[in-house]
């Protein structure tokens, strides 16, 4: 199986979640309730495991097997996994015995869901291994994000050597689990003497691949080694930034005019003829969403009176936009440029007047 579609195929689980749909059951009421996993075997922590075991898993309710087939994967691999299904219990297999003396982690997203489209919601994780004890390293942060979702994220762990950002076109993850309702995830029973770089993936268009131009690999900045002297490496934290997310300019234009009309205008530096523009009338405030870019600003009154010429302002220095980024207040005050209310008929003009 193509590389690329295995890392994906394994981390993208997610997103299958997020697509079911729950039914009502025959003569009954809305389905809302998570099916969750009675008993494993192995047990979470066991040792000694045969290396020819497979992992046989009891569900609370009947379960969707695609999506379990799809949530379930083995850390590290071995080889392609074979389903038995008999009514809620799956027994699974590897198409390759477990090695000696090695610690493994099965891991089954929270998107695996029942037969009605409910999803477990919180990942299952079972660690063991076939020699006489447990890897010890463990792997511990938090995810955070502005206009991402930072809930059921996969987050992976890949070989330091293969650079701050791997080629994931044909390179699986060493080692994943999820995030919970919080954002915050652990990678446990992790080997030491290894290095390690995390990232949070996101499958944005959902069609099971990664893509570049699409997806979003966030990552922590700098790799990751545990040791038996340092077992655990806490705070490794991931901001996840939304590439294709606009930043937002916000602020306030001021006119003595309430009725005028205001456009407010963003001018690409690089190509003036790409313009983002909001409109408002009288006086208050803007909100201007733009992509990625640097940007020329400026407020453009328009004519009093048809054939007269409008007021425009200028920001002088240029603004540079990133994605999710905040920018303001930018304001822009007409009410110096222009004329005053004419005084009501009758009355004086002002002190000083004629």
């Amino acid at each position: 199986m193509n590389r690329r579609k295995a890392l994906v195929a394994a981390l993208a689980a997610t997103a299958l979640g997020a697509c079911a749909k729950s039914a009502f059951p025959p003569g009954g009421p809305l389905d809302t309730i998570p099916p969750y996993v009675v008993v494993a075997a192995p047990a979470d922590s066991s040792t000694h495991v045969s290396r020819t075991s497979g992992v046989e898993i009891l569900f609370s309710e009947g379960m969707d097997p695609t999506s379990v087939r799809d949530g379930l994967r083995l850390y590290p691999p071995a080889g392609r996994a074979l389903f038995d299904w008999s009514g809620r219990r799956v027994r699974v297999s590897w198409e390759r015995p477990f090695a000696e003396s090695t610690t493994y982690i099965l891991l089954l997203s929270g998107a695996a869901r029942d037969l009605r489209g409910v999803p477990m919601g919180r990942p299952l994780t079972i660690r063991f291994s076939t020699g006489p004890s447990l890897d010890r390293g463990r792997i511990t942060g938090v995810l955070r994000a502005k206009t991402l979702p930072t809930k059921g994220v996969p987050i992976l762990a890949f070989a330091d050597s293969l650079g701050p950002r791997p080629d994931t076109s044909d390179v699986g993850p060493s080692y994943a689990t999820e995030t919970d309702t919080s954002g915050a995830y652990a990678l446990t029973a992790l080997p030491f003497d290894r290095g390690f770089t995390v990232h949070a993936f996101y499958d944005q268009n959902r069609n099971g691949y990664m893509e570049d131009d699409v997806d979003i690999l966030a990552g922590y900045p700098g790799s990751v080694r545990l040791t038996p002297e340092h077992p655990v490496a806490d705070s490794i934290n991931i901001v996840a930034v939304n590439q294709l997310a606009p930043g937002v300019v916000t602020g306030s234009v001021a006119t003595r005019d309430s009725t005028a009309r205001i456009r407010i205008e963003a001018r690409d530096v690089a190509d003036s003829s790409y313009v983002r523009r909001v409109e408002r009338i009288g006086s208050g405030s803007y909100t201007l969403p733009l992509p990625a870019a640097r940007y020329r600003l400026a407020a453009i009154r328009a004519p009093v009176v048809e054939g007269t010429e409008g007021l425009t302002l200028r920001r002088e220095e240029p603004l540079d936009v990133a994605a999710e980024g905040e920018y303001g207040p930018i304001d822009f005050d007409f009410a110096p440029l222009e004329a005053p209310a004419p005084a009501p008929e009758g009355e004086p003009p002002p002190e000083g007047k004629e």
